[in-house]
């Protein structure tokens, strides 16, 4: 059984913010919203409940400016819920993660292999390269699909999230999401 995910994102002048929605459509409903600081040191990202915008859970990277990020993604009391990688060499051609959960090991990789070449020689010749979809699959080691994140073509970021397990947390997945977004340099 599977579930999807919104996650929409909102320009502010000192942040992004990010909704994450449970659904896809007229009916969908708020589960949290995401404030990234821009000009940070360290990479934290804070999801809030949308009724009382009590803390519910982060993204954090684990030091300072680092070039191949490791993130831990944590509830509001700090446990960690899983942890992403990004890796470096893979990443040389197609964007990749390494997501280590509960619920096992996966990876996550850009769907095509054209579409990043794509996306990075439009943006070294100007921005066009940003209205490149961004589509990741995170996979696991049967290479059985676990969780999907599809970019869609609007003025402001907007992702569908499918989650193919009912037991993934929608937490670790929203991050993931946001993760894919914010930490690809676009």
């Amino acid at each position: 059984m599977s579930y999807t995910l919104t996650l929409r994102q909102r320009f502010t002048v000192v942040q992004n913010r990010y909704d994450v929605l449970r659904g896809d459509g007229a009916a969908s409903v708020p589960l949290a919203y995401a404030q990234q600081k821009r000009f940070s040191l360290r990479e934290k990202i804070s999801f809030y409940t949308p009724e009382t915008s009590a803390p519910a859970f982060s993204l954090t990277a684990r030091n300072i400016m680092e070039l191949v990020g490791t993130y831990d993604i944590t509830d509001a009391s700090g446990n960690v819920l899983a942890t992403l990688r990004k890796d470096a060499l893979a990443s040389l051609a197609r964007s990749t993660y390494k997501l280590q959960s509960p619920y096992g090991e996966f990876t996550g990789r850009e769907r095509t292999w054209w579409r990043p070449i794509a996306r990075r020689v439009l943006s070294a010749v100007n921005e066009l390269g940003s209205l490149i979809p961004i589509h990741f699959d995170f996979t696991d080691a049967s290479g059985n699909a676990v969780l999907a994140i599809e970019r869609r073509l609007a003025v402001r970021d907007s992702y569908r999230i499918v989650v193919e397990r009912d037991d993934f947390d929608w937490r670790v997945a929203a991050a993931c999401a946001v993760a894919v977004d914010a930490l690809m340099d676009r």
